[in-house]
């Protein structure tokens, strides 16, 4: 499942595909993309504390993927190797393996 981008992470790229384009300014960015120039500086220019509607318009106006992009796990030898050494083959393991794996990455979201 792709995740959005942190909310910092998608700002910086935006002022880069601005900066880049020699748009650099609140008033400019709003001028080039069309939305109010509070609303730009609100999310660009501020600290903004999750992503809006706004920056979706803006990734969408510079050709920005506001999600990460995911690695297929596959292509992970560790872990192909990790599941096939401690899996039995049965659909039942499989679902209870899976439980773990998302017990883990629960828990691992608070830290």
């Amino acid at each position: 499942m792709n995740r959005p981008k942190p909310v910092h992470q998608l700002v910086a790229e935006l002022l880069q595909f601005f900066t880049e384009n020699g748009v650099t300014t609140s008033a400019s960015i709003a001028k080039a993309t069309g939305i109010n120039q509070s609303q730009i500086y609100r999310n660009l220019f501020s600290t903004p504390k999750r992503i809006t509607k706004t920056h979706l318009h803006l990734c969408k106006f510079a050709s920005i993927d506001p999600r990460e992009a995911t690695v297929d796990p596959r292509s992970s030898e560790i872990l192909m190797e990790a599941l096939a050494s401690v899996w039995d083959g049965s659909e039942d393991h499989a679902r209870r393996l899976a439980h773990l794996l998302f017990a883990h990455s629960l828990a691992s979201v608070g830290k």
